[in-house]
């Protein structure tokens, strides 16, 4: 293979069918940014979307827009938005609360669907809020069910899968190494067991086609503030099959969850379909900045973006074999393409006063404990440049040592 040189990564650049997006967005001078899959770019478009909520919509029309300006439904129409990014079908999604809430919406409703069974299985390498509501819910359950964590990179997870298991609870991208689970696979096998699937499809959403209707998933939740560049705290969303909708029930029965809510009536009877999983009141301004992230997926193909992807990806793994070779670092991803997200990681023993350093200098990664600098890529903004000026930088700080500095290893309480 020929040296990579800076003219490489501008022709790609040249070529990127993706390129316009980059316009989309509001990127601050002199910053490269790989932390999408923690926090995603702010959209232009949200801005005016908000002046209109604000100044319109609320101060002008005030609770009228919750009939006039449609508020009311804004977690069914986002749901139906995203659906197409998920392969899911319209009223299979919804736009409500956090993740973490939504999983233990989720794993409960599994849960008393498969309560004969007493097995959970998911990785001791999962996301650990997942963990901890897993943890969580047992515990609503009366401590009833056994946990069956799976080390991470572990390829043969349907092993751990039986007639003992109620639900294997699994994110489709780890969120450390970025290696992507066989959900079809997995799915297809936990179904053959008698088992329930929930799938967490916060690194995935955005940045890969997915296709749940397609393998039966049962539940899935996950995020729209990293790629869907929802913004900071913005709602998550919850999935569930059109073919257990209806037989589910979950404990967090809110008004808006209510068959009738406006009728105010003292006993709860839960809607038949998606709006079961509304608890309260929708936070309008966090819809409207979703909602403009997701105007901008309405022309992607989903493909193109893997694809792009995937060439960002291999580009910076190739280049930092090219120039950083002898500072120490390893490829914690799977090298394999097909099997990592849209995210790489590297190990070092000096990762975090590393990562802080390429922060001061405007490449913004972030660090996992132990050891983990953590790059994302986020295709509809990113150009393939920035890998080569991303690299160089880096190359800079490991021959001058300038990570080695007191303030680099000062930990900040969000690493």
């Amino acid at each position: 293979m020929n040296k990579l040189n800076l003219d490489y990564f501008q022709n790609l650049d040249n070529i990127d069918p993706l390129a316009k997006y980059r316009e989309e967005f509001h990127l601050p001078k002199n910053i490269i940014y790989f932390d999408g899959n923690s926090l995603g770019l702010l959209p232009k478009r949200t801005i005016k979307n908000l002046e209109k909520t604000i100044y319109k919509e609320w101060g002008e029309e005030l609770i009228r827009s919750w009939n006039n300006a449609n508020w009311i439904n804004m977690p069914l129409t986002l749901g139906d938005k995203i659906a197409p990014l998920l392969g899911a079908n319209p009223g299979e999604v919804i736009v409500v609360d956090s993740t973490s809430v939504n999983l233990f919406k989720v794993l409960s409703s599994a849960l008393i669907l498969n309560k004969s069974r007493k097995v959970i299985v998911s990785e001791a390498s999962n996301f650990p809020s997942d963990l901890y509501i897993l943890e969580g819910v047992n515990e609503m359950f009366g401590n009833n069910f056994e946990s069956c964590l799976i080390e991470e990179g572990e390829i043969d997870v349907e092993k751990y899968i039986d007639s003992s298991t109620a639900v294997v609870m699994l994110s489709h991208i780890n969120y450390k190494t970025g290696r992507i689970s066989d959900m079809k696979k997995i799915t297809e096998h936990a179904h053959k067991k008698g088992a329930l699937v929930v799938w967490d499809l916060s690194h995935s959403v955005g940045v890969m086609p997915m296709d749940l209707h397609k393998y039966n998933v049962d539940f899935a939740v996950g995020c729209t503030y990293k790629h869907l560049n929802g913004g900071p705290g913005a709602p998550g969303f919850l999935y569930v099959s059109h073919d257990l909708v209806e037989h589910v029930s979950q404990p967090l029965t809110g008004w808006l969850g209510h068959a009738n809510p406006f009728g105010f009536e003292d006993k709860y009877n839960a809607s038949n379909g998606i709006k079961k999983y509304i608890c309260g009141t929708p936070p309008i301004l966090s819809y409207k900045a979703v909602e403009s992230g997701l105007e901008i997926f309405k022309e992607i193909s989903m493909i193109m973006v893997r694809e792009k992807s995937i060439e960002l990806s291999e580009a910076f793994i190739a280049l930092i074999e090219q120039e950083c070779a002898e500072f120490g670092f390893e490829l914690l991803s799977p090298k394999n393409p097909d099997q990592r997200g849209s995210q790489i990681s590297f190990k070092h023993d000096d990762a975090y006063p590393i990562m802080q350093a390429l922060i001061s200098l405007g490449v913004i990664g972030d660090y996992r404990e132990p050891n983990i600098l953590r790059f994302g890529i986020s295709p509809l903004y990113m150009r393939f440049e920035d890998i080569w000026e991303a690299i160089m930088c880096l190359k800079n700080i490991m021959e001058s040592r300038e990570w080695d500095s007191g303030q680099f290893k000062k930990r900040s309480y969000v690493t």
